[in-house]
């Protein structure tokens, strides 16, 4: 009987102590506060008063017995011991989401989060146009829409950065990655000068080492763990090193080198008299680019993405 009545009395002093645990909720209101600098800025981010979130920290240290901000200076400072509940408590709070994630999936197929890497060949118009379709399918679906370059595509798919990527090179896609890939579009690279460029009034087959006396414009491989693409006129002596392919358009534009472009890029322009195209020793290759993603991770919302932009009316107007 004495131990019988003992049980009923550990379990209530067990679900007391279990109570006072932190929650979910502490731990994002602690790293809005960390993202955000002060309890005011906190709680504007939060859409709730500066008060609810002074009440709610006191609240959090008297529950937990710790003292997690310094008051003493004039700005709120995190404590050694608060800062470590916040560090431990983010790997927490990932782990949260990516359950809720995995909850919204398995309930309605769609996912709730869908990271989409376009390489920087591709125009990002006729993708945003087809984002309005996607939002109305799945309003319940955040998307991400980044850029990435040459095997940097690549990169993003297997390091996680990316759940599909859109124009990837196909001849840099890793052997035995796990991933699923289908054709795409085949990319034709023109070397392009301004108008008034010295280059610019040439007609016949121009040399490398010709080449290679003017500086040339050239958008950087953004992979961080794969071999860089070689392509292009990477490894010319005076370089302008530019972020993105519209940087590099712009540079070239300019006057400032010469740069291998999409041709579909560069014609409009060769129209319109801003640029001129060269005849050269060593053309680009032309590049077979691909549409890929994990395997197993075909939910609802990536299936929508490959369907629609596979169809032969989005690859028409991609390069229109």
């Amino acid at each position: 009987m004495p131990c019988n009545a003992a049980g009923p009395s550990l379990r209530r002093r067990a679900l007391v102590k279990r109570h006072q645990r932190i929650d979910l909720d502490s731990l994002r209101l602690l790293q809005a506060i960390d993202r955000h600098g002060s309890f005011a800025s906190a709680a504007q981010a939060l859409s709730v008063v500066t008060s609810t979130v002074t009440h709610a920290v006191r609240g959090l240290e008297e529950r937990l017995g710790l003292q997690v901000f310094d008051r003493s200076g004039r700005r709120v400072r995190f404590t050694a011991h608060g800062r470590t509940l916040l560090e431990r408590g983010r790997g927490l709070l990932e782990r949260a989401d990516a359950l809720d994630e995995e909850l919204q999936t398995l309930a309605t197929g769609w996912e709730s989060r869908l990271v989409i890497a376009v390489d920087e060949v591709i125009p990002m118009p006729p993708v945003i146009a087809l984002l309005r379709d996607f939002v109305t399918a799945a309003p319940q679906t955040t998307v991400h829409l980044r850029r990435e370059a040459a095997a940097g595509s690549w990169d993003a798919l297997l390091a996680g950065r990316a759940d599909l990527v859109v124009g990837a090179p196909a001849r840099a896609q890793p052997a035995g990655g796990g991933c699923t890939s289908q054709p795409f579009v085949p990319i034709r690279f023109v070397l392009a000068v301004a108008a008034q460029h010295p280059l610019a009034g040439r007609q016949d087959v121009i040399a490398n080492e010709e080449i290679a006396r003017h500086r040339s414009v050239v958008m950087g491989d953004t992979t961080r763990a794969l071999p860089h693409l070689p392509y292009g006129l990477i490894d010319h002596r005076l370089q302008i090193a530019v972020p993105d392919e519209a940087s590099k358009l712009e540079a070239i534009r300019l006057g400032l080198g010469c740069g291998f472009l999409p041709e579909a890029v560069a014609r409009p322009r060769v129209r319109r008299g801003e640029l001129k195209l060269l005849k050269v020793q060593t053309p680009h290759p032309p590049s077979d680019s691909a549409i890929a993603w994990r395997v197993g991770d075909e939910g609802r919302a990536l299936r929508w993405w490959v369907q629609r932009l596979t169809t032969a009316g989005f690859v028409r107007r991609l390069f229109a």
